[in-house]
């Protein structure tokens, strides 16, 4: 006996099918990425963190580890939250990559500084590499927004490579990280 389907069952079954293609390319379009974040940055810069939100880079929570956190927000408002700078910085150097988007899209970094957890601007902070500090990716990489802290930080915690973002390239990213980026 052939299988076949009464036609409420057919027209049922076609919507479904539909319905599953029409998320797929939703979810895996062209211009997919991550999904952004639910909530974007304060106007202020604070992080505005939720349970939900994933680092585009790694999948960690944020929200789970909020003093490591930092963020990107692009021209269109959408913003991006990151377990650590790490991450962050990971993302500035292949945007299209991790985020699904040009270089040119990015808007603002927001990073937290080390010693008051206050947002700041990423572009302007003072970084350091090569300290005994541990983020959630192992070895952590800090911001300073005020360079005068600078040598509290690395009397405390050590500290090998400092850098300003302006530096920040494929060369300096192997050296301070021990990794390797993706190919643009």
């Amino acid at each position: 006996m052939p299988f076949s389907l009464r036609p409420d069952r057919m027209m049922t079954a076609i919507f479904s099918i539909l319905a599953l293609m029409l998320t797929a390319a939703t979810i895996y379009g062209a211009e997919s990425g991550p999904a952004p974040a639910l909530r974007p940055l304060a106007s202020e810069g604070s992080l505005n963190l939720s349970a939900s939100d994933r680092c585009p880079v790694c999948a960690m929570f944020p929200a789970r580890r909020p003093r490591s956190a930092a963020a990107i927000t692009l021209k269109s408002g959408e913003t991006y939250y990151f377990c650590s700078n790490g991450c962050l910085l990971r993302a500035w150097l292949r945007p299209k990559a991790y985020l699904g988007k040009e270089k040119a899209a990015i808007d603002r970094l927001m990073v937290l500084d080390y010693f008051s957890g206050k947002p700041i601007d990423a572009r302007k902070a003072t970084w350091i590499s090569g300290s005994d500090v541990v983020g959630p990716m192992g070895p952590a990489i800090i911001a300073l927004g005020d360079a005068g802290q600078l040598d509290a930080f690395t009397k405390r915690h050590g500290g090998q490579t400092i850098f300003r973002f302006n530096q920040i390239d494929d060369a300096l990213w192997r050296k301070i990280s021990h990794r390797e980026l993706p190919e643009q």
